[in-house]
């Protein structure tokens, strides 16, 4: 099997660039200077790793590639000015065509993945490459997101005389890929279940957050996730994406944009102050940091609900002495203004947990974590009939493994909270 990833896309351009002012390097510096401000090069070494398929590109610019916005038209512009230099002006067609063979032969890309991010071909439509450079600018913004560590197999596999094979086969094969009965052809509506399905079982490791990636692909669908599940789901067409979730019954949100969600997240603040559950200064943290939280890709293995908050003290189990922050939180508001009251429960994480001079990463958890744990609390206390969507499937807390995953489950629960609330009495 052939297999789409950096290292046999470099090693492609490798085979047809003009030799006389341009190698590997110098080609890979150049497509990463497209994207990237005044990039540090990357050394010759490290070039040839990666070409290989043994190393990825250094964090450190796949940090900054991450911030950047693919659309711009700059991106293009760079690509032709400082890429299309370096190639053979007579071979860029026949890069497409080595290209497209590979996506092809590559099962683990759906038929109606868009693989290339510029003009947005799908995998079905490879017949159809009317603009060379810009297929294979864009076909880079692709399998730069890709892992290309331990791809080593598939870069061996690009030989020269893969590349004329692969040409020769485009060629006496473009009609066929035209065809409905190809396997290039336009899946068809019948089909979408079975790939659906297909999804469904390739992620069955984290079928249990399969819902978040609604949530993934509203805020950001170009990122490159750290559960590729989430990745994959964005690539797919709306027809796949609402089969699905058919799959696990869970309905298609009904949200504008992203800035609904964050807006949610400011309704979030405003409440929390309202009804007391953290002094007025302490508000600003969740509108600051909490939408910096894809900036933080991985975390260390902490228990998402621990129990270290206090509880009322019970005549029953007067030994125990700590509760889970949802059970904290559910307990100062009922017993508040009582002889039992508790203190203000993100007060006592501010000071306890010392939110002050923590890792920004540790700061963001916790704040998305008091968001997954108040949410469901607070239309009652706002004196508000609960509106919350019980159609909704929303995924255990216990099941997160990174910070991505709880910031899409803190915007799931905020959505599901504040979607349908009428708040016009507030």
């Amino acid at each position: 099997m052939n297999k789409l990833c950096l290292s046999t896309y470099l090693t492609v351009l490798n085979f047809y660039k003009l030799s006389h002012n341009s190698g590997q390097s110098k080609i890979l510096n150049a497509l990463i200077s497209c994207i990237c401000t005044n990039p540090e090069p990357i050394d010759a070494q490290r070039v040839t790793h990666i070409k290989q398929g043994t190393r990825n590109i250094p964090s450190f610019i796949m940090d900054e590639i991450r911030e950047k916005n693919y659309s711009s038209p700059h991106y293009l512009e760079n690509f032709k000015a400082k890429v299309e230099i370096l190639l053979d002006p007579r071979k860029t067609i026949d890069i497409c065509k080595t290209l497209a063979v590979i996506i092809h032969d590559d099962d683990e890309i759906p038929n109606d993945c868009i693989v290339d991010n510029v003009l947005y071909t799908k995998k079905m439509n490879l017949y159809s490459i009317t603009n060379p450079i810009e297929f294979i600018a864009g076909v880079f913004l692709y399998v730069i997101k890709l892992d290309n560590n331990h791809t080593e197999i598939y870069a061996k596999a690009i030989t020269k005389e893969y590349c004329i094979n692969a040409i020769s086969e485009y060629d006496s094969n473009i009609n066929c890929y035209k065809s409905p009965s190809d396997s290039f052809s336009i899946i068809m509506d019948s089909d979408i279940p079975a790939q659906a399905k297909a999804f469904c079982r390739k992620h069955e490791n984290s079928i249990n957050l399969l819902p978040l990636c609604q949530i993934a692909n509203i805020v950001n669908p170009r990122h490159n996730h750290v559960n590729k599940m989430y990745s994959e789901y964005c690539n797919c067409s709306d027809i796949l994406k609402e089969q699905i979730m058919k799959e696990i019954e869970c309905p298609m949100l009904e949200v504008a944009d992203k800035f609904e969600l964050y807006r949610y997240l400011s309704y979030f603040g405003d409440d929390v102050e309202r009804i007391g559950l953290s002094a007025s200064n302490h508000v600003y943290m969740f509108r600051q940091y909490v939408v910096k939280s894809l900036s933080f890709e991985k975390m260390e293995p902490l228990t998402p609900s621990p129990n270290i908050f206090p509880i009322v003290p019970s005549k029953f189990m007067p030994e125990r002495k700590t509760s889970v922050l949802s059970q904290f939180i559910g307990d100062y508001l009922f017993y508040k203004d009582s002889e039992h009251a508790l203190p203000v429960p993100f007060d006592w994480m501010f000071s306890n947990l010392d939110l002050a001079n923590c890792d920004c990463a540790d700061l963001i958890f916790w704040l998305n974590i008091f968001i997954i744990s108040a949410c469901y609390d607070i239309p009652q206390a706002l004196g508000l009939t609960p509106t919350i969507d019980t159609s909704l499937v929303i995924p255990n807390l216990e099941d997160t493994k990174t910070i991505e995953d709880i910031h899409f489950l803190a915007l799931l629960v905020l959505y599901s909270t504040y979607k349908n609330m009428n708040r016009e009495n507030l």
